[in-house]
């Protein structure tokens, strides 16, 4: 779903291939006419990581060599708790970017806000709904590559669980 780049570097440069254009449209031929290539335009990108957070602890080694109760792996494993709360602080104040499924008349709709509960009888729906408008705006190759992602609270979860 996204591409993860570890770095010892303060700037990383990267390109992806551009969207605008005809890059990848098709056109009509006529056998034995001439016809026109499509130039690929890549476009570039430059993170600069200017920003950063931590997890400081102290920790006194005697006291952890003599502590039966708590061990490195134990400290590690919570500090990489609060990493992982971190970074899906950072996705979701992404929001405002991403594509919305709300409902209108009690149905779910594509682009709209207005919220719509979810509920045993309808979150079938609301998954076909996202498979579908990702297939709509061209994402089936990247959904079957790396599948796709949904956003929500423990108790509408619990439907997907049933």
């Amino acid at each position: 779903m996204c591409d993860v780049i570890y770095s010892d570097s303060r700037v990383i440069s990267s390109s992806y291939i551009s969207t605008t254009g005809g890059f990848a449209a098709t056109s009509a031929v006529t056998r034995g006419t001439a016809f026109s290539f499509t130039d690929i335009a890549e476009t570039a990108e430059t993170l600069t990581i200017a920003t950063g957070h931590n997890v400081p602890i102290f920790v006194d080694l005697a006291d952890l060599m003599q502590s039966p109760w708590t061990k490195v792996p134990e400290i590690m494993k919570r500090i990489g708790q609060r990493i992982g709360e971190r970074i899906e602080i950072e996705v979701l104040s992404q929001h405002a970017s991403w594509r919305n499924l709300g409902g209108s008349g009690g149905n779910w709709t594509d682009n709209v806000a207005t919220t719509l509960a979810v509920s045993a009888a309808n979150v079938d729906d609301l998954i076909r709904l996202t498979r579908t408008v990702t297939r709509q705006q061209n994402g089936q190759v990247e959904m079957a590559e790396r599948g796709i992602g949904i956003v929500w609270d423990a108790p509408n979860f619990e439907f997907v669980e049933a």
